[in-house]
């Protein structure tokens, strides 16, 4: 037997799964593709959910210091833009590279067996479960009570299990690292444009990262000019404008996509589906990786139990889906109807204006959006009339 539980996939989710797991005392392998650090496309923003995950984990000490700290967000529409401030704790900007890496090496430090550059070519979920791969040109085989998949949306530990269904449509993501920003200071950014949005990760000194989420019909049309592409959608909002008037790029242009709505069923005999593996969102305010490590948590609880039951069985691992539902379903209401709206300009715009002039509406909403505040916030009746209403 190789391991108490092999994951697969050595992302946030994977990473602190095994983390959490190898604490426990668990007999821990994670294998990953690719080998660390490594470039990864993101927005490279953890909401303040994400950050209190951190602490949590306890290691929000050492992956702090690699980012920088942030107090809250501006939003910026056609004509308005407003500066909210979080209701509680602090968000975080760090390149995927950085966290990735350093969430990686936490899990090794707690005892976690890690294999890089590990190309998985078949699972084997039931009573045996296994993990068949190529490492450096050789076969292996590795054993398992529990395998656990969190290799992300493409997952090929879901394709393997039979229940795999990928995005159709979605948005795409197209973005790059520049210097020459017109920012000096750290500040995270959401653009709403006509359909389309665009998030800055800004570190300061004029470096930072920025990237556009697309509809496909756009990306689609670009017709492999990317670099044209973003150019104009740059230049179609005035704040985003002049932020990057004077960029230069640092980096190649990256693309991802489509980015939609995915749910799987989460346990299998012999496996759990944790991070993008098990449910995917459209992010726009760091729910990704928020949702990723929250999802480790209770993937990792409800490993620890069946393993220390000695029963990995379907029926065994049923809790851990209906945790997930409890814990997500607010966020994953809310991702959809933030993003039905920032599909309608016609709706999108009047209310961008009114949040504008009511700052204190804006924090509320960013609030929700972060994973600090329950849907129940912005989906009363009272906050609606107010939204609707104001001035």
């Amino acid at each position: 037997m190789a391991a108490d539980a092999v994951i697969v996939g050595a992302g946030p989710a994977g990473s602190a799964t095994g983390l959490l797991l190898a604490r426990l005392g668990h007999r821990v392998t994670i294998v990953d593709k690719a080998r660390f650090p490594r470039p990864k496309p993101c927005g490279e923003y953890l909401n303040p959910s994400a950050v209190a995950v951190l602490d949590r984990l306890g290691v929000r000490d050492v992956i702090e210091p690699l980012g920088v700290s942030l107090s809250g967000m501006w939003l910026t529409g056609m004509d308005a833009s407003v500066w909210s401030p979080f209701d509680a704790g602090r968000g975080l900007l760090i390149p995927r590279e950085r966290l990735d890496h350093m969430l990686l090496l936490e899990a090794g430090a707690a005892g976690a067996e890690v294999i890089e550059g590990f190309r998985v070519e078949t699972v084997t979920t039931g009573p045996a479960p296994s993990v068949r791969g190529r490492h450096d040109g050789r076969p292996v085989r590795l054993d398992a009570r529990l395998i656990v998949g969190a290799d992300g949306l493409r997952s090929v530990v879901a394709r393997h299990r039979g229940s795999w269904r990928g995005a159709a449509t979605g948005h795409y993501t197209l973005g790059a690292h520049f210097e020459g920003l017109a920012s000096d200071t750290p500040r995270g950014d959401l653009h709403l444009g006509p359909g389309w949005y665009v998030g800055a990760a800004l570190y300061g000194r004029g470096r930072g990262n920025v990237v556009a989420a697309l509809p496909q019909g756009m990306y689609a049309g670009a017709r492999g000019r990317i670099d044209t592409l973003f150019e104009r959608v740059c230049a179609a909002l005035p704040a985003l404008r002049r932020l990057t008037q004077r960029a230069r790029r640092i980096g190649p242009f990256v693309a991802a996509g489509p980015l939609t709505y995915v749910r799987r069923p989460a346990v299998d005999d012999g496996l759990l589906l944790v991070g993008d593996a098990a449910s995917a969102i459209n992010p726009m305010t760091g729910e990704g990786i928020a949702l990723a490590l929250r999802g480790a948590e209770l993937a990792a609880c409800a490993a620890d139990h069946a393993l220390r039951s000695g029963r990995t069985d379907r029926r065994s691992l049923a809790p851990y889906e209906r945790a997930r539902i409890e814990a997500f379903h607010s966020v994953w209401r809310m991702s959809r109807l933030l993003q039905w709206i920032v599909r309608r300009p016609r709706i999108a715009a009047p209310l961008f204006a009114r949040l504008a002039g009511n700052p204190s509406l804006a924090a509320r909403l960013l609030g929700v959006a972060s994973g600090v505040r329950p849907a129940g916030d912005v989906l009363s009746p009272a906050y609606l009339i107010r939204l609707l209403c104001s001035t």
